[in-house]
């Protein structure tokens, strides 16, 4: 489904160059759970970013059940692929009510869009009583829920979850992550899950991909709930989990 192919990208500050990313091969396949795990500054969110085309790669290509992910084919992949931010607070309107926020990405639907909007808000577990809520009268777990709501709204066959659960307490992130897993299997919308949270990726993830230093350093698919690696940085990585 989604493939990316040799990606590297660079920023120049001062007159100095640092590669952020170098030669990135990543694939996430239909129905499929990645993830993607390193730590800070290893690249994992430039690499969102430059899948989701809100920065351009020096080098390589993504693209998108076969076809090139540009600017001329933007609009037609952002509906079939969602970012879901870390911050769900910067993501969301302050001065919206809920239901505007859900609103805004339904405007061409025809139809009751109010009827979907309440069909749908149980499957993030939210209640209509939110839908009159701004994002300052909610808890961090439920602007998350509302986040992925709005995402999910237009049937994605994939949604790029970048760190989404990094700012919540434990009780929450297990909400947010079995949410994931639930649209998975009911709707086979597949999730590239970047954290850096090895027990939610250990949970949760069929398939994993390591990051060190803007490489991929090592690649597992999981076999009787693990994973195993090759590479000494996974090991150690994924070791310190293990204790």
């Amino acid at each position: 489904m989604l493939t990316v192919e040799n990606v590297s990208k660079s920023y120049s500050s001062g007159g100095n160059v640092k590669q952020v990313l170098r030669g990135i091969e990543l694939l996430v396949g239909e129905g499929e759970i990645v993830g993607l795990v390193g730590e800070s500054g290893s690249g994992k969110s430039t690499l969102s970013r430059v899948i989701m085309q809100l920065e351009p790669p020096d080098e390589g290509a993504i693209s998108f059940n076969g076809f090139p992910v540009d600017r001329r084919s933007r609009k037609a992949f952002y509906k079939e692929c969602q970012l879901i931010f870390q911050n769900a607070s910067a993501a969301l309107n302050p001065s919206w009510t809920v239901r505007e926020i859900l609103m805004e990405p339904l405007r061409t639907m025809k139809g009751d869009r109010n009827a979907y909007i309440r069909h749908m808000l149980g499957k993030v577990k939210l209640a209509e009583v939110h839908l009159k809520k701004r994002p300052t009268e909610l808890s961090g777990g439920e602007r998350q829920r509302v986040n992925l709501l709005r995402s999910i709204l237009v049937e994605p066959k994939l949604v790029v979850c970048d760190e989404i659960i990094s700012n919540l307490d434990r009780l929450i992130q297990r909400e947010i992550i079995d949410l994931l897993i639930a649209l998975n299997q009911e709707t086979g919308m597949a999730v590239l899950f970047i954290a850096h949270d090895l027990q939610a990726v250990t949970y949760m993830c069929d398939r994993v991909y390591v990051m060190k230093d803007g490489e991929i350093v090592d690649e597992s698919t999981k076999v009787e709930g693990g994973f195993e690696f090759s590479h000494p940085y996974s090991k150690k990585l994924f070791g310190a989990l293990l204790g």
